[in-house]
């Protein structure tokens, strides 16, 4: 008798694979990879076979109902990805299938069943298919890091591309934004697909057809284009490898990059990292061989000095007010960087100091013209017309926004023409413009060639408590500067080292000086983390099941020199979305201990796992 073990499209125990009789009817149809109809606890539900046996260990088994989809969903590299992922995650495999490798388009799965009958011959391709990668396993495969501006990795990236599509294999391309693809697709040659979230289901698993069949080779796209079903995969590019974009922001909490380095391993292709700010620890590996590093120059760099704000009354100082007259005499463009969008940073009443709080984060409301928006939530409340503790009226937005630096650039230069380019103001970046506030978000743009880059405010995300504040903070500004001819950045923090290497336009000075401190504290690369992050909407039930795992965690410590438990306390971001939030940070030396894996597989219903965080907020 055939055994088919199946995992379920739901949330199951400790059990995630469970075995199903064939019936005689489906078993020509039956293979690892399809998507199938099984009863489960009285429902029916999809499931997808991952493995076939001969006998199991319990007696009497349910049999799958029929078949979904009589092609394989997801090919056998795919289901070892998976199987990884649950693991090195701490997620269900459930969702590593489901929610990550295949994409849900039941009515268009649904009309190929009813025109789709089983045959051999394409069975037969699928076999080929997994042949095709255990054969290019055997092969030799490179790992690269190129530390260079976007044109000098762009023409690695086309050369490595051409010399995969001359031997026949397949290109998955990972890319933070859109607006990137013309710069690939303008010179590649041959089918391309691009995978991305504004496609419908149907119109994804489309597209998820064509690269299965073979239609298509290179596949552009976020994080989910490295789950295609691509054939021969030879080549997987990641371009701006520091971008958050490619962590995963719910479960399975993956990072694109350590994905993609295990696709690299079980198809043997080459993997090529690109970015002209690399995280410390991908440049640590680097240095330490794991990938092959091409530095590349600069053809410029930039001419940057540091302004000390303690001096200063202004918002805009006066070594930046006189070279802003510089550059507008000479009818050159500038950009200056606030990455704070609004009035202020907070509404408050002048009278008692309270505050307008978003009530579902208990965050300060950020000041608009007439309301207050938290940028956490997206909630929106008409701003006040007078204190909710003193009634007084006098009330006013504190703290520098982008509207404020505009009205006070309007004062000064009433005849230039200032724009501003956040996210609802887009179709700014197109008119005719003299001055450019911009936040982090325009650096999703190629911009004309710009004389002066302004840092109205460096220290911004400096003194967050997270360890990757300063790394996120010269990895933004560093791309600003990049842009101008000039940098003048102003700071209240003028002998911050951090900022220091900044302003010398110098990589290598922030990276040593990044990796001493991570060393000193035992930070990544200097061993793992783990965020364990607890919600409730009530905080006394969120801090008492934070503090009986703590000490559930505390007692399994052995070593602890291998093992720091850090917590329990409240997230910095006490309150989102109306849930109170609680974390645990695990600091590991070494591999996950057998009996930790165990217990935070097994955590209740309000906690969640994020293996290698990149905020600790």
């Amino acid at each position: 008798m055939q055994i088919a073990q199946i995992v379920p499209k739901v949330r199951t125990g400790k059990e995630e694979i469970f075995d199903y009789s064939i019936p005689p009817e489906l078993l020509p149809g039956i293979q690892p990879g399809i998507l199938v109809e099984i009863p489960f606890h009285g429902r029916k539900l999809e499931g997808i076979v991952i493995n076939l046996k001969k006998s199991s260990h319990i007696s009497h088994l349910k049999s799958l109902i029929s078949i979904i989809d009589y092609q394989p969903v997801v090919d056998e590299i795919h289901i070892k990805l998976a199987q990884w992922m649950a693991n090195y995650y701490l997620a269900p495999l459930g969702h590593t299938l489901f929610e990550n490798i295949v994409p849900p388009a039941k009515r268009t799965i649904k009309k190929l069943r009813v025109n789709t009958t089983f045959c051999a011959p394409a069975k037969k391709v699928e076999k080929n298919h997994y042949l095709n990668h255990k054969k290019y396993s055997r092969s030799k495969y490179k790992k690269y890091l190129i530390a260079a501006d976007f044109p000098a990795r762009l023409r690695f990236y086309l050369q490595a591309i051409q010399k995969t599509l001359v031997q026949n294999k397949s290109i998955i391309i990972l890319i933070p934004d859109l607006s990137l693809v013309p710069f690939f697709t303008r010179y590649i040659k041959g089918p391309y697909t691009i995978l991305h979230s504004g496609l419908s289901k149907t119109q994804r698993w489309i597209e998820w057809d064509k690269i299965r069949n073979g239609r298509v080779n290179i596949i552009i796209g976020s994080n989910s284009a490295l789950f295609a079903p691509v054939k021969s995969l030879g080549l997987i590019i990641i371009d701006q490898e520091e971008n958050e974009t490619y962590k995963n922001g719910r479960s399975p909490r993956f990072h694109g990059l350590t994905v993609a380095e295990e696709l690299s391993k079980l198809t043997a292709a080459n993997l090529v990292l690109g970015s002209i700010t690399p995280r410390v620890e991908t440049y640590d590996r680097a240095l330490k061989n794991y990938y092959f590093l091409k530095k590349i120059p600069f053809a410029f760099r930039p001419k940057i000095s540091l302004v000390d704000m303690n001096t200063e009354r202004q918002i805009v100082s006066i070594p930046l007010q006189e070279k802003i007259e510089e550059v507008l005499n000479q009818k050159k463009k500038i950009i200056l960087v606030l990455n704070r969008k609004g009035e202020g940073t907070k509404f408050v009443c002048t009278d008692c100091f309270w505050v307008f709080l978003c009530p579902k984060c208990n965050l300060p409301l950020v000041p608009q013209e007439t309301v207050g928006v938290c940028f956490r939530c997206q909630k929106s409340l008409n701003l006040p017309e007078s204190c909710s503790q003193c009634q007084s009226i006098h009330l006013r937005p504190s703290g520098i926004g982008t509207k404020r630096l505009e009205k006070f650039l309007k004062d000064f230069w009433p005849e230039s023409k200032i724009i501003r380019i956040e996210e609802p103001l887009l179709s700014q970046i197109k008119t005719k413009w003299d001055i450019a506030i911009v936040t982090s978000y325009a650096l999703k743009f190629s911009f004309p060639r710009i004389s002066l880059v302004g840092i109205i405010d460096a220290d911004q995300s400096l003194n967050f408590p997270d360890f990757r504040a300063a790394e996120k903070n010269f990895q933004t500004l560093y791309k600003f500067l990049k842009i101008g001819e000039q940098g003048i950045i102003q700071t209240h923090l003028p002998e911050n080292p951090t900022l220091k290497a900044l302003s010398q336009f110098d990589y290598e000075k922030f990276f040593l000086n990044e990796l001493e401190l991570r060393h000193k504290f035992h930070f990544p690369p200097f061993g793992r983390l783990i965020r364990l992050l607890y919600k409730n909407s009530d905080d006394k039930i969120a801090q008492k099941e934070s503090y009986r795992l703590a000490n559930l965690l505390e007692n399994l410590l052995i070593n602890r020199s291998l093992m720091t438990i850090l917590g329990p306390a409240p997230a910095f971001i006490k309150k989102q979305r109306g849930l109170f939030r609680w974390q645990i940070l695990i600091k590991l030396q070494s591999s996950l201990p057998s009996v930790l894996f165990i217990l935070l597989k097994s955590l209740p219903k309000g906690w969640s796992i994020d293996i290698d965080p990149i905020d600790l907020l």
